[in-house]
This record gives C-alpha cells, structure tokens and sequence, in this order.
C-alpha cells in the first residue's frame, strides 16, 4: 500500500509525543512493506524548503510552510494556505496514494486536508490533540469567514471532513463525534517498545523527572510550587527537568525557583531527543498536568523503564493509570495534591515502590506494546483503504 503521510512536524523535528507516535506508526509500517512518504514542515531549516517534489520518493519532504502566528495577518494565512494546497497536489500526483495519513496539522492550515478531500483520495485522521480547534472557531465571525472562504475562487477553503478518525483514548471518541461529527472512529492507543533491560534499583535519593513541552497548560509550575511543600521535609529533592518552550516562559519560571530558593532542587537540562537516554535515570516522572491530554505518551514511556508516574486524574492520563496500583493522579491543579503524593514515595517501603514499579510495566507490556498496537492499525489503514475504492467500484 502506498501512504503519504501529511504532518507539521515529523522527527527529529517535534514539540511532543504526538509527532514522535506518528513516525513510530510510519516506521512499522515500512517495516512491513508499504511504500511511505512523508510531507512536512520544518522550522529550523529553511535550506530544506526549496527541495523538488521529487525528493519525497526518498525522504521527507520538510517544505509545508507554517502560518506566522506571531505576526498573523489575512495575507500570511492567504500564503501559506496556497503554498501548502498547490505542493499537496504536486505530491498527490506524484505518489498517487492509496490513503493518505494526516498526523498534526497544527500551524500548517486546513490547506493540505482540503487538497486531499477535493481530490477524492481516501484518508484517515490520527488525533493526537484537538488542534482542529485552532481552525474551527464557533463565533458568528468565524463562520462568517469560513463560509466567505468557499465562496471565493482564489481562496482555499472547504467543509473539514474529519473522517474517519483513529482515537487514541476511549473520552476522545465521544468528543470526536459530538465536536467534529466524525462518524468512524477507531481506538488505537499510542504504543511503545518494551526496554529490554530490567528494572534498575531505587536511587537514595529519589530522583524525579519532569519531560515535555514546557509551556503553562504542562502544569511544570505546579511542580516548582510542589516541590517548595516537599524539600521543608526532604531537603535532598530534586527534579530534573527537560524540554524546551517559549523563552519568557522559562525565564518566568527560573524567577520562581529563584524566588523559592529551589536553585539547587530543580534544573533544567533542556531538551531531548530519545526518551531511553535520559528515563533509566529517574525514579518518578511529574505529569501534572492541566490540558486536557488525549493520551500521554509519556506516562507509558516513563511505566515502560519502571519509572512511577505522578499525573492529573483526568482524560488520557485517567484512562492509563490506575491509582495506587501502577502510578498515582492527583487532583487537577492542586499544589497540596501533588506535594501529597511525592512525599507518599518518601513513606512507601521497598517492596511497596518495586511492586507499583512492576505493576507499571507490566501494564505498559499487557496493554500498550508498540508491535500489538501496531498490527491494529495496519489492518486499520487497509480497511479503510479496501472500503474507499470498493465504494468507488460500487
């Protein structure tokens, strides 16, 4: 089967679990046989934008241009818009697909999902985020402005179609149909590689372990705030974070260890690139946090190396954990929560943290490993491309 996958970002270019899933999906199924090519954007390396169509047939292609959301403006999205559609059909042409495999379009337009409805290629939807939503306003205006859009010949613009759709947690698939009217809808959650190697033993102290985009709604603050309540008892905490965001953020949250003085509780180490180097490391991973997470790649990426997870008791998170029994979550927003369960860790026994440790992995291994899942959405990917052109025939 020929798949053109269409992503914002795809590795090592990415701002989440989400762009690291959809090249994981791409990966296996290569594996496997089917011919795939990539169409995406890159931010960092304007020296790619100019390659030939062509170069698709032999690497991603990084040449989908993004919307300026610093400097938004009717012209930029009028651009990037055209761009986008006229280099989706180029590569619609050129690979002639049998589906086509939208990861997260965010920043990159509708453009190329209106290219591929208006040609009448089969397609499936992977929804890591509700980054629909950034397209999709619900105020008079921007339907005002949409339906505009379908009127004028020099605009791109169309119905978004948002099926069919693969969910990757059970909330998502209601919120899906009611929000977006999608009609098939198919559970696969993300999935990983079990590590080969065991579980190491407990480091005195615990270490603990913050990884992901840091922006507000990742609940990093609550840590800083959590963490001031736990080192008044346990002055050897530490909490090592990794990623990167918006630059006055992080300046912001610097001024609150500055301020708390957490200076030598909690660093930052920047950004990585592969989970296995830096979780065999730590003890717990903090995931406190405040959006509404449609599944949270992380939370089994951290259960897969024996990591305990500390998350919010809601959404993804909700659906993965089980708390007490392979992780704990804790109440949405609340820093006494949070600092609750981290000084629970300090009181736990050995045998009582090495049996939540087990119960993690075991749970990632029974529940979420990457080849099972996998095969799911394979067969998935060829139904949906098997129903398309027996309707066609038909």
């Amino acid at each position: 089967m020929r798949i053109l996958c269409i992503t914002n970002l795809y590795p090592p270019y990415f701002e989440g679990g989400y762009e690291i899933s959809v090249k994981d999906n791409m990966d296996y199924l290569s594996r496997q046989g089917h011919d795939i090519y990539i169409l995406t954007g890159n931010r960092r390396s304007s020296d790619l934008q100019d390659a030939p169509v062509s170069a698709i047939i032999t690497r991603p292609l990084r040449a989908l241009h993004f919307i300026d959301y610093q400097h938004p403006g009717m012209r930029n999205k009028h651009r990037v818009e055209k761009h986008n559609y006229a280099l989706t059909l180029s590569a619609l042409d050129l690979v002639t697909p049998d589906l086509v495999y939208f990861g997260n379009q965010k920043g990159i337009s509708l453009a190329s999902v209106f290219a591929v409805q208006n040609q009448g290629y089969p397609k499936v939807f992977d929804i890591g985020d509700f980054w629909p939503d950034s397209y999709i306003g619900t105020g008079l205006k921007s339907r005002a402005y949409r339906w505009l859009k379908r009127q004028l010949p020099f605009t791109v613009g169309g119905r978004l179609d948002l099926d069919p759709v693969i969910a990757v947690s059970d909330w998502m698939i209601q919120e899906l149909s009611k929000r977006y009217q999608s009609r098939h809808i198919y559970h696969i959650p993300r999935g990983v590689a079990l590590p080969i190697q065991q579980i190491g033993p407990i480091h005195k102290p615990l270490r603990f372990v913050f990884a992901g985009r840091i922006e507000v709604n990742k609940g990093l603050e609550l840590c800083i705030k959590a963490a001031h309540q736990v080192r008044d008892l346990h002055p050897d905490f530490g909490l090592d974070v990794y990623g990167d965001g918006d630059p006055d953020y992080i300046d912001h949250l610097n001024a609150q260890i500055e301020n708390l003085r957490l200076g030598n509780n909690i660093r930052f180490r920047g950004k990585y690139h592969d989970v296995s180097t830096i979780l065999p490391d730590y003890d717990v991973l903090l995931m406190p946090t405040l959006a509404r997470e449609a599944f949270g790649r992380i939370i089994i990426e951290a259960m897969s190396y024996g990591l305990i997870v500390i998350a919010t008791d809601a959404y993804g998170p909700k659906e993965i954990i089980d708390s007490g029994i392979n992780g704990f979550l804790v109440q949405a927003s609340s820093v006494s929560a949070l600092a609750s369960a981290i000084l629970k860790l300090y009181e736990l026994r050995e045998d009582e943290f090495n049996a939540i440790r087990d119960k993690a992995r075991n749970t990632v291994a029974n529940k979420y490993e990457i080849n099972k899942l996998r095969a799911t959405m394979e067969t998935t990917l060829i139904n949906i491309s098997n129903e398309y052109y027996h309707s066609q025939r038909g």
